[in-house]
């Protein structure tokens, strides 16, 4: 009997054991498919997610995640201070199985530890915004890829701001972030080069109010009662700006301080708006989440990435907000000029300014009248973009008479003052298509071109840069030459009239992207066979998608969007009193497939 009871117990074991493993089976199995899951995930970890900066850092991540398709999540703690907290959901995060991590790290030195354990479990790593401790990462022999500004940098923007207003001479107070953390250190270290470089400009305190509001206020009444009016307080935030500005209120002392700020949350706009609150950095995190969503999504499908991207700075003042800048721009359906007009709005609403917009057409006769009258009205800086570079003189010259300064954009004008012009080389970009047509063609054939509106300096520069390079190879002959005003329908109709006359050609270079895409249509509707080389000029959305498709051969990028931004910019820097270089120059590029 003893044997029988042996099996049967043997039995009821194995039997258990069989229920066990299936039961943790189907517990298990779950998980495992969530981590295999989450290994196409990207995590974007934050601090204090009631920080308007951090919410933008968000909105940029989620735009972009959203229009590439790439599965993101994100998290944050409540205090910028909750080191403990963003460890935990690190550790969570590694035990989900995420395949990258981008982290804006509330210590600089206490995240390095579990960021190397990530990487241990081979998840991608990006530092965003703040800077990881580099000798604390040295000791582990990490090398994490970081994307953000130079905080240092954007801190000088402000102290120099500062200083200039004192005109290098006062007292200032310093309020820190959290110590220890690189960006607040670097921000401080900032503030003090700044100010205090060849001035009479004397820091009495520092202290840290760790990047909140509330410790901002108490600290500020407690050191202006220690030390006595000074002249300027800088804040490493915009939170802790407004802590500051609440402390003056409380003590009666708004208007009497000048205070300088960084971050560019809104609260703080609103104070600049009313000039109590007088300078601020935008280091767009919106771009900071968008890079580290994309070098995460790059560097965990194997792509190698860059070991730092830079963001970019800009120095928000009090002066900006409220003023009118006028934009004249020769043809908003012509998408180039439409890529300058939005930019230049969007960096107009950056500057709080407003900006009134006035469309030509292509006509220059309406661009004058719209010009004298929008003088007349009144407007703090004027930005032209001219239909016609002499006719819009007179416009120009009035705009001198009433103090009013010009800047202008593209296109250069034939008379009056212009404080400052913002352009690529024209004749560089036409040599650049030559160059191209040389080498694509052998240095021997046939070519139509397709100029654009008589009269401008972009059409005669591309067309002069252009011909210079063809003459200079005898082989190479302009056997058509047509104008067709950098309209899209005309050089249609143009090309399709060159077509029927029978001119034989192996090549079209066309003055811009608009004209160049008119003249493949034509082909293209008659089903001719054809050329080997078909070059635009402006790099516009529509014809880089043509060189990628093979349709066009290539495209001269001038980049109308950073045109747009450096106006702006540049109008923000004439209201503050500052020197412009009379030229600005924006570097091209040949984009072929």
């Amino acid at each position: 009997m003893e044997p029988i009871k042996v099996t049967k117990w043997k039995s009821f074991r194995l039997r258990d054991l069989w229920g066990f493993i299936l039961c943790l089976s189907m517990v298990l199995s779950p998980t495992f498919e969530t981590q295999a899951a989450n290994k196409k995930k990207v995590a974007l970890v934050m601090k204090a997610l009631t920080n308007p900066f951090f919410s933008t850092m968000e909105s940029g991540a989620k735009k972009y995640a959203q229009q590439e398709n790439i599965p993101l999540e994100v998290f944050g703690t409540e205090r910028e201070t909750d080191v403990e907290r963003q460890i935990g959901i690190v550790e969570n995060l590694i035990s989900r199985g995420f395949g990258a991590i981008v982290i804006a790290p509330v210590d600089s030195k206490k995240l390095v530890p579990i960021c190397a354990k990530a990487l241990e479990k081979n998840i991608a790593v990006v530092n965003i915004d703040n800077p990881l401790h580099k000798e604390t990462m040295a000791q582990q022999s990490l090398s994490i890829p970081f994307v953000g500004s130079d905080n240092h940098t954007g801190a000088k923007l402000v102290g120099a701001y500062i200083k200039k207003k004192l005109n290098g001479r006062g007292r200032v107070i310093i309020i820190e972030g959290i110590r220890g953390v690189e960006n607040a250190d670097q921000r401080k270290a900032g503030f003090i080069e700044a100010v205090t470089r060849d001035s009479e400009i004397s820091v009495v305190a520092t202290g840290s109010a760790n990047w909140h509001t509330d410790e901002a206020l108490s600290l500020t009444v407690d050191l202006l009662r220690l030390h006595g009016l000074v002249d300027a307080i800088l804040c490493a935030n915009d939170k802790m700006a407004i802590g500051v500005l609440q402390a003056l209120d409380l003590m009666d002392l708004t208007g009497k301080v000048l205070i300088g700020a960084y971050d560019n949350i809104e609260e703080v706009r609103n104070e600049m708006r009313n000039g109590r609150i007088h300078a601020t950095v935008e280091q767009h995190p919106e771009l900071m989440g968008q890079y580290g969503v994309q070098l995460a999504w790059q560097a965990l499908n194997g792509n190698k990435i860059p070991k730092f991207t830079s963001t970019s700075l800009d120095l928000l003042t009090h002066e900006t907000f409220g003023k009118k800048i006028a934009l004249f721009i020769s043809h908003l359906e012509n998408p180039f000029f439409k890529s300058l007009y939005q930019s230049t709005q969007a960096a107009a609403d950056l500057f709080g300014m407003d900006l009134v917009v006035s469309d030509a057409q292509n006509g220059d006769a309406r661009q004058l009248s719209a010009m004298m009258n929008t003088v007349q009205a009144g407007v703090s800086v004027l930005v032209v973009n001219p239909a016609n570079s002499h006719t819009i003189v007179p416009g120009i010259e009035l705009a001198n008479e009433k103090k009013i300064p010009v800047i202008t954009v593209d296109r250069k004008c034939a008379g009056g003052e212009i404080v400052c012009h913002i352009e690529s080389d024209n004749i560089k970009g036409g040599k650049m298509a030559g160059e191209a047509l040389v080498r694509y063609l052998g240095g021997q054939g046939r070519i139509i071109e397709i100029e654009g509106i008589p009269g401008t300096s972009a059409a005669q520069e591309r067309g002069m840069g252009f011909n210079q390079v063809i003459w200079e190879h005898s082989q190479m002959k302009v056997v058509a030459r047509e104008t067709a005003h950098f309209d899209r329908k005309r050089a249609r109709e143009t090309m399709l009239r060159l077509l029927q006359t029978g001119v034989d050609f192996d090549a079209v270079f066309a003055h811009n992207d608009n004209m160049i895409l008119g003249a493949l249509e034509a082909m293209e509707s008659v089903r001719y066979t054809l050329p080997r080389i078909l070059i635009g000029f402006d790099a516009i959305r529509e014809a880089v998608r043509a060189v990628e498709q093979g349709k066009l051969t290539a495209t001269i990028a001038q980049r109308p969007e950073r045109m747009g931004r450096l106006a702006i910019q540049s109008a923000a820097r004439i209201l503050r009193g500052e020197q412009l270089p009379s030229e600005i120059p924006v570097e091209l590029e040949l984009i072929e497939k």
